[in-house]
């Protein structure tokens, strides 16, 4: 990732957070974000009609894998459609890595090239998979967690993102350890 990638990521996080009137440190809806950035989003499920074979496929079990999420372009204008099929929590994960492409400004592609390939651009979806999670779960957000030493699962629950992405975020802020030293300089 390009320099200083992960501090305009948590910037990002902050920032949408004080224009919806959330605290750095509280949950975030990837709903209410869409909404709030005109960004529409749809469920797979809308499409049965249009497709009813593909989208029962990309709902089974086995589809699942095939389909999460993506970002599709009609002229100037962007939409989302989501995989309704997964469970809350990766859902909010999904959408928040298609607004991470969308605030990123990250240009759309086609999604296969002309032999069936799939298009894949290893810089925007590193950078997608970092602001995604750190929407969901700020570097104060993280803080505050340990801070507050919830478990896991407690702090799961409480951001609506899934038991992995919390603790990645854990670790990836330093949380734990920077509270840690707050309280031992506190103590000295």
């Amino acid at each position: 990732m390009r320099r200083g990638f992960k501090a305009e990521a948590n910037w990002y996080a902050t920032s949408l957070r004080r224009e919806l009137d959330i605290a750095p440190h509280l949950p975030l809806c990837p709903w209410r974000l869409a909404e709030h950035l005109e960004f529409p989003v749809f469920p797979l499920s809308d499409y049965t009609k249009l497709a009813p074979e593909a989208v029962t496929y990309l709902r089974t079990v086995n589809g699942q894998k095939d389909f999460s999420a993506v970002t599709l372009a009609v002229g100037q204008e962007r939409f989302i459609v989501h995989n309704d099929a997964h469970d809350e929590k990766r859902q909010a994960a999904d959408i928040s890595h298609e607004l991470a492409h969308g605030l990123l400004l990250h240009p759309p592609m086609q999604i296969f090239d002309p032999s069936g390939t799939r298009n894949y651009d290893k810089t925007m979806e590193e950078e997608a998979n970092w602001l995604g999670p750190a929407l969901l779960v700020s570097e104060e957000a993280a803080m505050h967690i340990a801070a507050l030493g919830l478990t896991i699962s407690k702090a799961s629950d409480m951001y609506g993102a899934s038991e992995p992405l919390v603790r990645m975020r854990l670790n990836v802020t330093g949380a734990y350890q920077r509270i840690a030293s707050r309280r031992r300089y506190a103590r000295a």
